[in-house]
């Protein structure tokens, strides 16, 4: 619903739909006009609410640092807003491949994902933490192996009595 921003554009909205009177139904009949309604005054509104309507800004603005984090504590996220500015800064303003429109979404789907990343929630994928775990286990056995192999070497070396060769 528009709403009138100065007393001057609610005055001139009560001045023109003072001569206008609409009859409201319910359903998907929306509103019927009574008869009696002049529609150049109608048409008189539809032009004015027209003009009086935000124009939407087609190109993007980035944000400074201070609006992120009046946004983030508005919203009550917890995320770093200066990580926030720096990541999208290095890549241009950019989701994907496609430039940003909305920087404020943007917030609200990096608050999303840190709250999954805090929760181990990595749709499947091996965070570093556990390629590290993974990465010391391995090499844990590898060593546990290798000093088998060794000492059953040097149990071999000193059966055969041979004190020349060394492995």
């Amino acid at each position: 619903m528009l709403q009138a921003k100065t007393e001057e554009q609610k005055d001139k909205v009560e001045d023109i739909l003072s001569s206008v009177e609409l009859w409201e139904l319910d359903g998907d009949n929306g509103i019927f006009i009574n008869d009696s309604v002049s529609f150049d005054k109608l048409a008189e509104l539809i032009d004015y609410l027209r003009s009086v309507q935000p124009k939407k800004s087609e190109r993007f603005v980035k944000p400074t640092i201070d609006e992120i984090k009046a946004h983030i504590l508005e919203k009550g996220y917890t995320f770093d807003a200066e990580a926030f500015y720096a990541f999208y800064e290095s890549n241009g303003w950019k989701v994907g491949k496609n430039p940003m429109k909305n920087w404020k979404m943007a917030c609200t789907t990096w608050a999303k994902n840190r709250k999954n990343n805090n929760n181990n929630v990595n749709y499947g994928r091996e965070t570093i933490t556990e390629k590290i775990r993974r990465s010391v286990e391995e090499s844990n056995i590898f060593s546990q192996q290798l000093a088998e192999r060794i000492g059953s070497q040097q149990q071999a070396d000193v059966c055969d009595g041979d004190d020349d060769e060394v492995w």
